[in-house]
């Protein structure tokens, strides 16, 4: 990855009239003016300022300069990057480029860490190992098997694999809970793949249905699935409900055999699934509001349009949102009765003892 991302500078670097490029940290040290502005054929009006700025990295460290800025709205002590450009001529260009939001987001991050561990303690740490293996997989895995070219659904499902195995035994240990919740779980991803697919190729989706695909498609010359890369996000989105979902309806079936001992797989299936079936309303509006607070200023946007609500619904970038929330809701829906399924079996001749939290079961009967 280091190598990708240091080859354009070192190929730049043997352009001989190619500009000069810096992204460099800088402190705003005054606001020079500011006023308000129309933007051309619009109706709506930008702020433009003219900022002092003191630059604090790069090759221009120390020195000062002004800039003019209509980005985001700055005040003295802010911290900003800005991009200085050097054409062939010597002439120097420097433009605002972004805000400095790593401080906030590590704050925000640390107190995520502390709540989390104050409350639950070791378990906290378990999961938190876990969602960094999950990350690792997604990011050594997943990325690099996607941009050499390998088949994106095979790929993605794959993958999930590994990412529920880090999340399952990861966060609650090797048991018989989490190993019925994987065994659930993943066929639950292997059916809900399958639709996906069906549904992608189908309805014809190209994957472009937002910036970063066009993007992601000239950066890689066109060689990139985009199609199955979206197939493989709908798959990656649903993975961490269908943990929660798993886990809970193996512990139910756990639970109502330690109450009732009796109580064979048809039993146990049936009074599971009707915990499960309270429990997958919850989970599905809970995905479907999720989904939709993402595409929020997308809905903003079709709201202020004209056209009709059926054109709307047809269009690649609302039907591809559409299609994660259903697909995503089939298959919170399908993991309750097959984990459920697999848990009733695994459980039909086996006893509970009090005290097995973490699912330790015996493989033998009493006879009263």
């Amino acid at each position: 990855m280091v190598l990708f991302l240091a080859a354009p500078f070192f190929s730049t670097a043997q352009e001989v009239h190619q500009d000069v490029q810096e992204r460099a940290a800088a402190e705003v040290l005054e606001v020079v003016s500011e006023e308000e502005q129309e933007i051309t054929g619009t109706d709506a009006t930008r702020i433009v300022q003219t900022v002092r700025i003191k630059f604090t990295s790069g090759s221009r460290e120390g020195e000062f300069d002004t800039i003019t800025n209509e980005v985001v709205t700055l005040a003295p002590g802010d911290k900003i990057f800005v991009n200085r450009i050097v054409d062939i001529s010597g002439a120097e260009t420097i433009t605002y480029a972004d805000f400095e939001r790593r401080p906030t987001l590590v704050a925000v991050t640390l107190l995520f860490v502390i709540i989390l561990l104050a409350l639950s303690r070791w378990q906290a740490v378990r999961a938190l190992l876990s969602l960094l293996g999950s990350i690792a997989a997604i990011l050594f895995l997943l990325v690099p098997a996607l941009l050499a070219g390998y088949d994106p659904a095979f790929t993605t499902v794959a993958v999930s694999a590994v990412v529920l195995a880090f999340v399952l035994f990861g966060t609650h240990g090797f048991n018989p809970i989490t190993t019925i919740a994987f065994g659930g779980v993943f066929g639950a991803v292997l059916v809900t793949g399958v639709i996906a697919y069906v549904s992608v190729t189908f309805m014809r989706l190209t994957g472009f249905s937002n910036d970063a695909s066009v993007y992601l498609n000239f950066a890689t010359n066109g060689q990139l699935d985009l199609a199955g890369l979206l197939l493989g996000s709908i798959i990656i989105g649903i993975l961490g409900v269908l943990d929660d979902v798993s886990i809970t309806q193996a512990a139910v079936v756990q639970e109502l055999k330690l109450a009732n001992p009796a109580l064979k797989a048809k039993e146990l299936y049936e009074r599971a699934l009707k915990v499960g079936r309270a429990h997958i309303g919850s989970l599905v509006n809970t995905l479907a509001l999720a989904y939709t607070g993402v595409s929020l200023p997308l809905i903003l946007l079709y709201a202020k349009t004209d056209n009709n609500i059926w054109q709307i619904l047809n269009q690649e970038v609302i039907a591809v949102e559409l299609i994660r929330i259903i697909i995503g809701s089939i298959g919170l829906i399908l993991a309750v009765p097959l984990t459920t399924a697999v848990a009733a079996w695994y459980y039909n001749d086996r006893i509970v003892l009090e005290g097995d939290g973490h699912g330790h079961s015996h493989g033998h009967t009493h006879t009263h």
